[in-house]
């Protein structure tokens, strides 16, 4: 990288602080307004954050691990959760669902939908529970994935013994915390409008790039990873890379990290399944917070179209 680019990096993530800080008179009006932004944010803003806020370094990588390896194939497997099939259903049922029972939080919502009982109690209590414990996950694997990424891009050092992937996260946990709690949901949707802007442009013209310069062979080889940490080739054609039916069987090397995927069609079903379920339950965690904070049952439905 040259001094323009760092110039570039550094003016990007002083904006993501400086929207924070120009929320922050809004969020700190009431709680309503610091956790939901007083339910007057537009559904376009908050369908950008959906998004932006879902599509992160770690998943990038994973995913274009797959592609990679499965070729269009690739995307069944992110029926798991990359692929929005649960939108489907927020849209159509369950957004609109949780946005009318007008609580704050997951936790909240628990005990709405189970009484103010023990067993609504419970429920909330475990609801809480279940998102400290996942956020502590989902924090540590975003952190890992951009630590790796960034420290590579700025050429962090290591310091104080600690590694340039511990410095880079670091970073980007400080700047996001000081966004988040500054300026509530105010400043976290709005960044992630933000983000999600640049996102999209990053993706038009990596498309444009790849189908104007790059064809594809009609046979050519995958370096695929193996369960030893070395890598192996294996030899694919043109029509079975960029096929989109999905096989009931692949024929990885049983010592590579694919093996598991070769029962292809009974993983597809299994992640088919466990999405409906997920999808008829509802959403949950920080992506709620989005249709808790919506400002009428249309909005609820379009956010999650977009």
């Amino acid at each position: 990288m040259s001094l323009p680019d760092y110039i570039i990096v550094f003016f990007y993530l002083s904006a993501m602080v400086g929207v924070g800080i120009y929320f922050r008179k809004k969020a700190s009006a009431g709680i309503d307004s610091y956790f939901l932004g007083d339910r007057q944010l537009p559904w376009w803003v908050l369908g950008a954050s959906g998004m932006s806020s879902n599509l992160d370094i770690s998943g990038t990588m994973i995913n274009t691990a797959l592609i990679y390896a499965f070729g269009t194939m690739g995307f069944f497997i992110e029926i798991r959760g990359g692929l929005v099939l649960i939108m489907a259903f927020l849209m159509i049922f369950m957004g609109k669902w949780n946005r009318r029972a007008s609580v704050m939080t997951m936790a909240e919502w628990m005990e709405f939908r189970f009484g103010k009982g023990r067993d609504g109690k419970l429920a909330r209590l475990f609801a809480a529970l279940a998102i400290l414990i996942s956020t502590i996950w989902i924090i540590t694997y975003f952190s890992v994935g951009a630590g790796k990424f960034i420290g590579e891009f700025l050429q962090f050092k290591y310091y104080l013994g600690l590694s340039p992937e511990f410095w880079a996260a670091s970073l980007m946990i400080v700047l996001a915390t000081i966004y988040t709690i500054t300026s509530g949901l105010y400043g976290v949707v709005w960044t992630d409008f933000f983000q999600g802007g640049l996102i999209f442009l990053a993706i038009v013209i990596t498309c444009i790039i790849s189908f104007a310069r790059f064809d594809l062979p009609e046979v050519f080889h995958l370096s695929i990873p193996l369960k030893d940490g070395g890598y192996t080739l294996i030899e694919t054609t043109r029509e079975q890379w960029t096929g989109i039916i999905p096989v009931w069987k692949l024929g990885f090397p049983e010592n590579s990290v694919y093996s598991i995927y070769n029962m292809f069609g009974i993983a597809v079903i299994f992640f088919m399944i466990k999405t409906i379920i997920e999808g008829s339950s509802g959403t949950s965690g920080y992506m709620i917070q989005r249709f808790f904070a919506s400002r009428s049952d249309r909005e609820t439905g379009l956010l999650s179209l977009f």
